[in-house]
């Protein structure tokens, strides 16, 4: 029953190509235009002068980049306590007397017209307070040196403890 093969289809007939619809691009299709003439400059060059164009500006050197250093804490600076008074009511007292002491003993003084014209007032006062004051300090000078020195190594101490 199958044992005659089938037959086979005709192949359908290629369509022919119509050679009157091709249009063929070649040198012969192309078309000469004619030039279009120049048209006539509206001005002359040599009616400007050419100015040479300016050289450009060098340009800077690239400046190396640093980082912003930040700058250190700012410290709080505390006044030193100090009492109003560098002398006690006592002291203050006693150089109070003696002062107006001076300025008596310069009164008295000139009116004795001493006839020294050359010496002024300061050096009379200079004169009459240098053995005033070499006591003051004698008896004074340690005791001031030691209490200022005691109190600012107790301030130095205080901050380094702080830190």
């Amino acid at each position: 029953m199958f044992d005659t093969p089938a037959p086979q289809p005709e192949p359908e007939p290629e369509p022919e190509e119509d050679d009157d619809d091709v249009l063929e691009l070649t040198e012969d299709m192309v078309l000469e235009e004619e030039p279009e003439p120049e048209p006539e400059p509206a001005f002359e060059i040599e009616d400007f002068p050419v100015e040479p164009e300016p050289e450009p500006e060098p340009e800077p050197e690239p400046v190396a980049y640093v980082a912003p250093v930040e700058p250190p804490p700012i410290r709080t600076y505390r006044e030193p306590e100090y009492d109003e008074s560098l002398m006690s009511p006592p002291n203050v007292d006693r150089g109070a007397t003696l002062l107006s002491d001076l300025a008596r003993e310069i009164v008295r003084q000139k009116a004795f017209g001493l006839g020294n014209s050359t010496l002024t007032v300061e050096d009379l006062v200079r004169e009459l307070l240098r053995p005033i004051l070499k006591e003051w300090l004698d008896q004074n000078l340690p005791y001031m040196i030691e209490r200022i020195v005691k109190k600012e190594i107790e301030r130095m101490v205080n901050r380094s403890e702080e830190f």
